[in-house]
């Protein structure tokens, strides 16, 4: 039987207040997405590979708060469960399966959480973890994408081809280019409004990493060895738009960032290269 504490504090249904997160809630769809990593070869020599993808992304409300217990107080900590699938489309009429990943959005005090009200916990099938913390915020207008967020490796990149020409050449989907993966989601905002008339007049911000107070990730002991993802940085907005004739609707972007570690080729202990694996897209709510 729970505590009077317990039943007191406790908040369920329409009681809670998600906050900034609110607006999460529901279940959203897109066919614009782009998915871009590279990957070793048993040769030493690594490909890029890059897709556009469809998805599928369902946040829920968890129906009660979650209770952190201290000795002197419970914070009780406003909770959103989602899951995504994603597609390959690289071959429309044969899409097969990318991506799936759970996890969980949460509100969490700043004033005991080193000034972040918010942080993701995600799991990944292929051995992966993850708890990263960050900030909401509400901005008028359009939201402040980077532009110079970039896809190239660094680290200790061998004097030889197949490291970094994939990114420079010509590249075959125009909507994506892997230096500078982020002008997928700023041209996105630009074409709808120069073609549909369609603007941004409010963003809610959501900026999460792993580097932020204590977060971190946690691998498999074969992917630390041979691919060992050290840091995941996200940046979401939920953008308010407004038509032409006053219509008003909800997007979703997202620019997501995993810097994954391989081994140079040359087996010099300590030598790696960093490649980052950028995924970005914009989803519309469909329910």
């Amino acid at each position: 039987m729970s505590t009077e504490l317990e039943q007191n504090v406790r908040i369920t249904g329409s009681d809670i207040d998600f906050g900034n997160l609110t607006g999460l809630i529901g279940t959203w769809q897109s066919a614009n997405g782009f998915n871009m990593i590279a990957v070793p070869d048993q040769k030493g020599e690594f490909g890029l590979l890059v897709a556009p993808y469809t998805e599928t992304l369902v946040i829920n409300a968890v129906p009660a708060t979650t209770p952190n217990r201290g000795l002197f107080t419970i914070a009780n900590l406003p909770t959103l469960q989602y899951s995504t699938t994603i597609m390959n489309i690289t071959v429309p009429t044969e899409p097969s399966l990318m991506h799936v990943e759970c996890g969980f959005w949460e509100l969490v005090d700043p004033t005991i959480n080193d000034t972040f009200d918010i942080f993701r916990l995600a799991t990944i099938p292929h051995g992966d973890s993850l708890e990263a913390m960050g900030k909401s915020s509400i901005l008028p207008g359009a939201p402040p994408i980077d532009p110079t967020l970039s896809g190239l490796p660094f680290g200790n990149l061998p004097d030889v081809r197949g490291y970094t020409d994939d990114y420079l050449f010509p590249f075959k989907y125009k909507d994506f280019d892997p230096t500078s993966p982020n002008k997928t989601l700023i041209n996105y905002l630009k074409n709808q409004e120069e073609t549909q008339k369609i603007k941004v007049t409010k963003t809610v911000q959501l900026i999460v990493s792993t580097q932020n107070n204590a977060g971190g990730m946690n691998n498999i002991e074969s992917l630390q060895d041979n691919a060992n993802p050290t840091q995941f940085d996200a940046a979401f907005w939920l953008e308010t738009l407004e038509d032409s004739s006053g219509n008003i609707t909800q997007q979703l972007q997202y620019s997501q960032r995993i810097l994954i570690q391989f081994p140079v080729t040359s087996n010099v202990p300590g030598e790696t290269i960093t490649w980052p694996h950028i995924n970005v897209n914009t989803l519309t709510r469909v329910s």
